[in-house]
């Protein structure tokens, strides 16, 4: 028997480290045979395919990933006797210093591998790539001089003689050499997905008889490729992908199947859509990830969306859709998102580090169990900070690339609001790129100077951008712009939308008087405010018979919507706010119409999070001025639906209220020193650039003296480029406080761009690279949003009837440069609807309004 153990839980209950070795070294190999990764690790360096010396070399390194179990102080850890470390501490720290390394690769027979990897400095390296495969990079320190008592080194030979065993053809044939920055990255990721998997005692038992070194390996090849199958990383490609399918028997739209034909490439591709709300887009990107499923050039997919709500409203659909095209066996759909367990739709509940499914899922949910492993998912719906964590310096990054590498990525509603976002997209989609990957994305409002971004294209004046085509289709193939016909619009989208411009941003019983007339009229109404303040104190002036109300214990308590929930009342609300807005479907003499559920005669008061995450549909939307972009999203929740004949009859033709700043000249509130400006809720703040406020302001007032309505989809490409387009901008900022005020939006996006640079693995540098290592700072995908966690010190109970042990407090209810680390509340007390809490000598309360400082 073997005495060298991997896994250890019992005297009976413990597996072999040559067993565990081979799981993880065929895992390895199973995923560059048998998935994309090969081939995705292949284009890194020019190839076309990874040669079998090439792949063989790989899964050298694999066998070697835990060699650090051989030492005797790890083995104690079996029986607890005797002094006891990591696994990998043994092995790392024997690359400190030459005397060292000469040791450790003389003990190995290391010197075979010198050439695979340029030389032996290349080895050193590649081996210390390997036993970083815990998430991040591992650093080397000054070993302990006992570190290999004895003669104990040597069982580190017995390692790569099974290495030798296994895969002959990596020490007798030649190869060039491993020498590729990129390749290493994604060579990490690809093992540590490796090692998850070769780990999970439901897909590779322990079995303390596997000792022999060609029984294990036989074994660990076949239990790995049911692996992959289980865990859902290799699919069926047997799918109907007709779009009349995909759409449920319904004509597909010009832009569904423009899409659906673009070239696929093996050299990547990436794809950006420029369409409406409501022109089917969703379903032309599930056209698209058929296509290039059947072509064999994805595995999987991820669709990342702005929100957790939107994330949780798409999944369904898109489990809807993979129903139709697969059928029975066709791959589960993940909702991956942290703090949901849900497989198709089976629900999940976490006990420690255990899930229990609601229904035998077996190992289909393996990857929704870690948000670290979302990626890994056959297809995934999300958000998008899951994407931008696989290229920032955060634990599991490179595995999170591993899985992302594989994927159809589609990120929707892309805007340009946020510099820091993407600047980190643009790093994801280069790489993407760069091994072969395909990514599409769609938005409904981007301007020319965003999408050239993103696909290198040159920004076009602005009379050039005012009159490109809308809908479009760019086409970035190996690098290169493919020339498309550009397809028709959706003719059933069309909508004119009458606005007026009223100067009550900061008058909220003014806003309020004007909703209720509405809702009194029978009219369901939706007002938007910038900032969850301004939506707090609008609400207090809503009358409660016309406020949107949440069902608990028997009674009716009016509630605005926005973020500062806990999630379980976030769900409740958003449940709501579709039950009473939403989309719902009867059928009447084989006619299907679209009705509510509910009477109208309602007011809902919401900030941002329910202009792009849910499917609602007002009457009459009123919102506070914001970037046109963002209001062109926002109008997007009027109308939404056709429901002839079911409106009250004043609301028959859709009309938005924007609410302005009373003072008609943004200019006059710029400070011409500091060049910051704050004119209304959120401008200057959420929205930093107010030339975008002034330019879309100007857009409006124009429209305002001639037409006073917008043509929606027919204007959306010029009233983005009048708001948004670099011509337009600099001709604002040409004078006074505007050219200060430029000035300091240049500084701040330098800065987000310089934190994002400084936040991100360049994988154009080696691994090791000392800018790619990890600090203990965990980076963020989205600037200023970061909450700060708070422990109750006992449960509470929300104001929706939820059990709640920590909140999560918005940084903005503390001053610049006070933000508290986490931390626990110094007492919490029930009160007759929510409860209060005292952190960080502040008091804050918790009912219907949501989180609120006393």
């Amino acid at each position: 028997m073997d005495p060298l153990w991997a896994k250890h839980d019992g005297p009976d209950e413990w597996h072999p480290l040559v067993a565990h070795s081979a799981d993880v070294a065929a895992t390895l190999e199973m995923l560059l045979r048998h998935t994309r990764l090969g081939r995705r690790m292949a284009r890194l360096r020019g190839q076309t395919k990874l040669s079998e010396t090439q792949v063989q070399r790989l899964c050298v390194l694999a066998v070697l990933h835990d060699a650090g179990k051989t030492n005797p102080w790890f083995q104690h850890r079996s029986t607890g006797e005797g002094r006891t470390c990591d696994h990998v501490t043994p092995v790392v720290h024997m690359l400190h210093d030459k005397e060292r390394w000469g040791s450790l690769s003389m003990a190995m027979g290391l010197e075979e591998l010198y050439s695979w990897f340029g030389d032996e400095w290349g080895a050193m390296d590649w081996l210390q790539i390997t036993w970083s495969h815990h998430g991040r990079p591992v650093s080397v320190e000054q070993p302990d001089k006992n570190l290999w008592p004895g003669d104990s080194l040597q069982r580190l030979s017995r390692v790569l003689g099974w290495a030798r065993q296994w895969y002959p053809d990596a020490f007798e044939n030649d190869a060039p050499p491993f020498e590729s920055a990129p390749v290493q990255h994604l060579f990490n990721g690809a093992l540590t997905l490796a090692d998850w998997i070769g780990s999970d005692t439901n897909l590779f038992k322990m079995d303390p008889g596997r000792t022999n070194p060609d029984d294990a390996i036989d074994e660990a090849r076949g239990l790995a490729l049911d692996a992959l199958k289980d865990v859902g990383l290799t699919v069926s490609r047997n799918l109907d992908s007709s779009l009349i399918t995909i759409l449920d028997g319904n004509e597909p739209y010009d832009i569904q199947e423009a899409l659906q034909s673009l070239p696929t490439s093996p050299e990547g591709t990436l794809t950006v859509l420029e369409s409406a709300t409501g022109s089917g887009k969703t379903e032309g990107a599930l056209g698209r990830y058929a296509h290039l499923l059947e072509k064999e050039r994805v595995d999987s997919m991820y669709f990342a969306v702005p929100t957790r709500a939107a994330a949780k409203e798409l999944h369904g659909r898109i489990k809807d859709a993979r129903d139709r095209m697969f059928g029975e066996n066709g791959p589960q759909v993940h909702l991956a998102v942290p703090g949901y367990l849900k497989v198709d739709d089976v629900e999940g509940t976490r006990f420690g580090w255990q899930v229990r499914w609601d229904e035998d899922v077996g190992r289909r949910g393996w990857a929704a169990e870690s948000s670290k492993r979302y990626t890994a998912s056959p297809i995934a719906v999300g958000t998008i900070d899951q994407v931008l964590m696989s290229t920032l310096k955060a634990s599991h990054a490179h595995l999170r690339l591993a899985g992302l590498a594989r994927s159809f990525l589609v990120v929707d509603e892309v805007h340009a609001s946020s510099t820091y976002m993407n600047e980190l997209l643009q790093r994801v989609l280069s790489l993407h790129h760069d091994m072969g990957g395909h990514a599409l994305l769609m938005s409904a409002t981007l301007g020319a100077e965003a999408r050239a971004e993103f696909t290198g294209e040159d920004v076009p004046d602005f009379d050039n951008a005012k009159d490109q085509e809308y809908p479009r289709l760019t086409h970035v193939k190996g690098g290169t712009i493919v020339d498309l016909d550009q397809p028709n619009a959706p003719g059933e989208n069309k909508k004119d939308v009458s606005f007026s411009l009223k100067g009550w941003m900061r008058t909220p019983k003014s806003i309020a008087r004007c909703a209720e007339a509405a809702a009194a009229d029978g009219a369901h109404v939706l007002v938007i405010r910038n900032t969850v303040k301004a939506c707090q104190s609008l609400f207090e002036e809503i009358d409660e018979q016309y406020a949107l109300q949440i069902e608990y214990e028997g009674r009716e308590i009016p509630t605005p919507h926005h973020s500062r929930y806990c999630p379980a009342d976030r769900e409740t609300l958003d449940d709501r706010v579709e039950a009473v807005y939403g989309k719902h479907e009867i059928n009447e003499n084989e006619e299907t119409r679209i009705v509510r559920p509910t009477d109208g005669s309602v007011v809902t008061v919401a900030t941002q999070t329910v202009e792009q995450s849910l499917d609602i549909d007002a009457d009459l939307l009123i919102t506070d001025l914001c970037p046109m972009d963002v209001l062109l999203q926002r109008i997007g929740r009027l109308h939404r639906h056709n429901r002839e004949g079911r409106r009250p009859s004043e609301y028959d033709d859709p009309h938005c209220i924007v609410l302005t700043p009373a003072a008609p000249d943004i200019q006059t509130t710029i400070d011409p020193e500091s060049g910051t400006g704050y004119p209304g809720p959120g401008l200057g703040s959420v929205y930093g650039d107010l030339r975008m406020i002034e330019a879309t302001w100007n857009a409006l007032k124009k429209r305002a003296r001639s037409q006073s309505s917008l043509s929606i989809p027919d204007e959306n490409r010029t009233l983005v480029e009048e708001a948004t387009h670099p011509g337009k901008l600099s001709a604002i900022a040409s004078e006074g406080a505007w050219e200060v005020h430029a000035q300091a939006v240049r500084e701040s996006e330098r800065e987000d761009v310089m934190r994002a640079l400084n936040s991100v693995i360049d994988r154009t540098q080696p691994f090791l690279d000392r800018d790619n290592q990890f600090s203990g700072e965990r980076p963020k995908t989205r600037l200023g949003d970061e909450g700060i966690v708070v422990a109750l010190p006992e449960e509470m109970t929300t104001p929706f009837g939820h059990s709640v042990e920590e909140l999560t407090l918005s940084p903005y209810h503390f001053g610049r440069g006070d933000r508290p680390a986490n931390g626990e509340a110094s007492r919490a007390d029930p009160k007759d609807e929510g409860f209060e809490f005292t952190f960080d000598g502040e008091d804050f309360t918790y009912t219907a309004l949501g989180i609120q400082k006393k």
